[in-house]
């Protein structure tokens, strides 16, 4: 299953967004969008139903932990889809899109894929753009 499982992942990134998309040693798939940048699917194999849309959208020393931390939880306050994560060990700040697309154990149905995956990204460009109007409050003073 977990080719299987990787592989309609791949088939519908690539047909629903058309993009290309490539499967790696860890069964992630791996894609570039053209208003995101890179991204990965994180699938595992013992939860075939869950699935997490991961951005690596921002790396960023120039500001406090802190700082970024308020920001990523001033956006995941909002009523998006995406959740922001800061990693304090080197402040990359990502944006995460987790779903169950299937009962307990099963596949993910192909349809409902296909139907949530156009959501996803939006919800992830949305909490990106709004971490980036943030950052750019911080930066010019203004806390309006």
């Amino acid at each position: 299953m977990p080719r299987q499982l990787a592989e309609l992942h791949q088939r519908v990134v690539e047909d629903e967004l058309g993009l290309p998309a490539t499967i790696d040693e860890a069964g992630y798939v791996n894609f570039e969008h053209p208003n995101l940048g890179a991204l990965y699917i994180s699938l595992n194999e013992s939860i075939p139903e869950y699935v997490q849309f991961v951005c690596l959208f921002c790396r960023d020393e120039t500001h406090a932990f802190e700082d970024l931390t308020r920001i990523c939880n001033s956006v995941n306050g909002s009523e998006l889809l995406a959740i922001l994560t800061v990693d304090d060990s080197c402040f990359v700040v990502s944006a995460k899109v987790q779903m169950f697309l299937a009962a307990h154990g099963r596949m993910p149905d192909e349809a409902l894929l296909r139907a949530v995956i156009g959501r996803a990204m939006s919800s992830l460009k949305e909490a990106i753009e709004e971490f980036a109007k943030e950052l750019q409050k911080l930066d010019s003073g203004s806390t309006a």
